[in-house]
C-alpha cells in the first residue's frame, strides 16, 4: 500500500477516536444541564485530543516490503482429456474393501475406542434382578468390571515421558 493510503487510515482512526471523545465530554456536560458550554467542550475535546492523537507517530517498519512490478501474460487454454460419463471406466465393478486385521493375544496395542461387547442375556437378568432386588434405591449406577488392557500402563508411560520433557 502506498504512504497515501496509510495517512488516510491513520487520520480516519484519529479522527473517530477523537470524535467518540468529544462527543462523551460533551455528553457529560450536557447531562449536567449546560448545553452552550457541552457543544464547546465538545468541539474544543476533540480538536485537542485529535491534535495530540496526530503528534503520536507509528513505529519504523522493521521489513522493507519489495514492489512488485506485474507481468503481462496471456493464458494458455490447457487440454486435458475429457472423460465421457458415458464410457465405462473398467471392464469389472470396483470394489472396496477395508479390512483390518484382528490384533494378536499378545499385542500391547491400546484399544482406546473399541466398542464395548453387547451383555449376554444372563447379564441383562441378572443386572435387572439386582436393581429390582435392591428397590432402585441406589443413586450411582452399577460398575461395570472392565477387560484389564494396557491403557494404564500407556497414561504411566505418556506421564513419565512429559515429566523427563519438563
Amino acid at each position: 500500500m502506498d504512504r497515501g493510503g496509510d495517512e488516510l487510515i491513520g487520520w480516519s482512526i484519529d479522527g473517530f477516536a477523537a470524535g467518540v471523545l468529544g462527543a462523551a465530554l460533551g455528553a457529560c456536560l450536557l447531562l449536567l444541564g449546560m448545553a452552550m458550554p457541552a457543544v464547546v467542550a465538545a468541539a474544543g475535546g476533540g480538536l485537542l485530543a485529535l491534535a495530540a492523537l496526530r503528534r503520536v507517530r507509528p513505529e519504523p517498519r522493521r521489513f522493507r516490503l519489495a514492489e512488485f512490478v506485474l507481468i503481462p501474460f496471456e493464458p494458455v487454454a490447457a487440454e486435458l482429456p475429457v472423460l465421457e460419463l458415458t464410457e465405462a471406466l473398467a471392464p469389472e465393478p470396483l470394489e472396496l474393501e477395508d479390512r483390518l486385521d484382528d490384533p494378536a493375544t499378545d499385542s500391547r496395542v491400546v484399544q482406546l475406542f473399541a466398542p464395548r461387547p453387547l451383555p449376554t442375556p444372563g447379564e441383562l437378568v441378572r443386572r435387572i434382578e439386582h436393581h429390582l432386588g435392591s428397590g432402585g434405591e441406589e443413586r450411582g449406577g452399577t460398575v461395570l468390571e472392565l477387560e484389564v488392557d494396557a491403557s494404564a500402563a500407556l497414561r504411566q508411560a505418556l506421564g513419565d515421558l512429559r515429566r523427563s520433557l519438563a
